[in-house]
């Protein structure tokens, strides 16, 4: 992988829960916008957007799985505060709302393995 992408991926993990442009991105690695899309792109298979989002929306759900955290609050921890958007997105990525992702996420988890053989 090329450096200055491999670079910007870590750059992306650190501050997961911060707002950063791609712009910024770009400039972290001495690239221009359109030429850092484009090799992340190649190099990624997916736009830094997409990355972005996709990561952010897997962090959601380990949040949703694992903490007692409101869906606000998580939307405040990933820096999303738009609550519309969140839930499409993470509608688009899971299937599911948050708030359906809990529950079928709980609903599981409550089951016993004699509950789930008996089905």
């Amino acid at each position: 992988m090329d450096r200055r992408i491999d670079a910007a991926v870590e750059l992306i993990h650190a501050n997961l829960c911060k707002r950063m442009s791609i712009s910024d991105l770009a400039r972290s690695v001495n690239l221009s916008r359109w030429r850092f899309c484009h090799l992340f792109k190649t190099e990624i298979s997916l736009s830094p957007t997409d990355y972005i989002c996709a990561l952010r929306m897997r962090e959601a759900q380990r949040m949703l799985g694992d903490t007692f955290l409101s869906v606000k609050e998580i939307r405040g921890e990933l820096g999303n505060y738009d609550r519309t958007h969140f839930s499409r997105a993470f509608k688009k990525f899971s299937g599911l709302t948050p708030t359906e992702f809990r529950r079928h996420r709980t609903d599981r988890a409550r089951k016993t393995p004699t509950q789930c053989a008996a089905k």
